[in-house]
């Protein structure tokens, strides 16, 4: 009998036990791991930072808008040189 998931097993579930859609024994088997698991711990705290960050560059721009035309304008003609 299995007691606790493998390092492959945790990162293959985390998404769903950040969401809670695990079921509770596999979530407490992951949690588990994690307390003694550095790397998957790592792995984690990389999700987390990559959540974050998905979140700041979706967010409202900060900018006025003329800036963020003007911006939005100067990247496109970089990719266009580039093509």
């Amino acid at each position: 009998m299995k007691f606790l998931p493998s390092c492959h097993d945790v990162q293959m579930d985390l998404t769903e036990y950040t969401e809670g859609a695990l079921p509770v024994s596999k979530r407490i088997g992951i949690w588990v791991h994690l307390r003694y698991c550095r790397a998957c711990s790592g792995f984690l705290r990389g999700m987390h930072a990559l959540s974050g960050l998905g979140k700041m560059l979706l967010a409202a721009p900060t900018q006025a808008p003329e800036s963020a035309e003007k911006l939005l304008a100067q990247v496109q003609e970089a990719i266009r040189k580039q093509a």
